[in-house]
């Protein structure tokens, strides 16, 4: 194991905590966040939301020196690598320093841990003390719960951040074995999950809970991912579930593996969509042989296509419910085409366009006043171009 820096300039230790937190995810893919990444700085990362918008946060760890080898992890304990770490003053001086200039308008906090879970944890915990109490921070945090500590520091850290998570890494246990095998799913991180989801009950959380799976390293599918996130948004209440495409480390077990596909995490993200803002349920949506989604077309689409019954749908006389499913329809234009028809009929496309409908894609599923517009010679997509679900057109 490399030796442990303990005296490196405190910008340097920054870079090395900052470009290491991007394993870590706080918003929308890669396909989607393309082009808005900081290039200035390894720890300003943009989160981008569901509707477009976009924010700077300080994503940092505390430190890299960790106790675990999973066999991804690019902290891993038997990785030979430089190891840094911030104490809780620092770290909170250099937070406060890029939030005051204006470049960061939040704070997402992790760790590997060292050397034990709960002495990481309070260390985070102190971090966040420093900038709740002593320096009148009022803004976001999103702090991780790491796996293994005492269930106290929810209820320590829940009254001063915004934002608790724990990554689960993968949808069972057999997965998860593939990649962190001295960890455990249950009891040990859905157990830390569900106490965070009854904190978050009791005691609201302002930006709620979440979780982040690895995808693509372990070879499990979509329908395996989607089936747990679906329960997770049941059963505990989440926020999100982010997913986060594996990417090989060099000097890690499993270096030799392809990284995973960003088409993959999208998809995977549009389908978490219409679970939690669409009522779709993963037993409807369409899976491949390999029990993944589609690549060459969006979940949306490839649940019409293979549900002609239900097609074609009369956009006068239509439910929400039966809106929301046609492609290229969103939850708002849905929403405009019910209050367009107290007033007036839709006939043509343009009337329907003018809604905010995408009408070369709801072509083929759709009839106005009777009349049916068969779809466009390819119902293929443009992903530079494609209308991303979140964007709630």
């Amino acid at each position: 194991m490399a030796q442990i820096v303990k005296k490196a300039d405190l910008d340097k230790r920054l870079d090395t905590l900052g470009k290491l937190a991007r394993f870590d995810v706080t918003g929308v893919p890669l396909l989607f966040a393309s082009g808005r990444r900081s290039l200035r700085f390894h720890f300003i990362y943009p989160a981008v939301g569901e509707k477009g918008g976009c924010v700077n946060l300080f994503k940092v760890l505390q430190s890299n020196l960790c106790e675990h080898n999973c066999f991804y992890c690019v902290n891993r304990k038997a990785r030979n690598c430089p190891r840094v770490e911030f104490t809780p003053e620092e770290l909170s001086q250099l937070f406060l320093h890029y939030w005051k200039k204006g470049w960061v308008r939040g704070l997402f906090l992790s760790s590997a841990i060292h050397p034990s879970p709960d002495q990481a944890q309070e260390k985070m915990l102190r971090t966040i003390l420093l900038l709740r109490r002593r320096y009148g921070y009022c803004g976001y945090i999103h702090c991780k719960i790491l796996p293994g500590t005492d269930e106290a520091f929810i209820e320590k850290i829940g009254p001063l951040a915004d934002r608790l998570s724990i990554n689960l890494e993968a949808p069972t246990q057999k997965y998860l074995s593939r990649l962190s095998p001295d960890k455990q799913l249950q009891p040990q991180l859905l157990e830390q999950l569900k106490k965070i989801a009854i904190y978050h009950s009791i005691h609201p959380l302002r930006a709620g809970v979440t979780t982040q799976l690895v995808v693509g390293a372990s070879g499990e599918s979509d329908r395996e991912i989607l089936s747990l996130s679906q329960d997770l948004y049941r059963t505990y209440g989440l926020s999100r579930v982010y997913y986060s495409g594996f990417i090989p480390v060099r000097d890690t077990p499993l270096e030799q593996l392809p990284p995973c596909l960003p088409l993959r995490e999208l998809r995977l993200y549009q389908a978490d969509f219409l679970l939690r803002r669409y009522g779709f349920h993963t037993e409807e949506l369409f899976f491949e042989e390999e029990k993944n989604l589609p690549l060459d077309k969006d979940p949306k689409l490839a649940w019409a296509l293979n549900h002609p019954d239900r097609f074609p749908v009369e956009l006068n006389t239509a439910s929400f419910e039966e809106l929301i499913r046609v492609p290229g329809i969103g939850r708002i234009s849905a929403k405009r085409i019910i209050e367009t028809r107290r007033v007036t009929r839709f006939k043509d496309l343009d009337q329907l366009r003018r809604v905010g409908a995408v009408t070369g894609r709801a072509q083929g599923f759709i009839t106005l006043s009777g009349k049916f517009y068969p779809p466009k010679r390819s119902q293929s997509e443009k992903i530079s171009k494609q209308l991303f679900l979140w964007e709630e057109i």
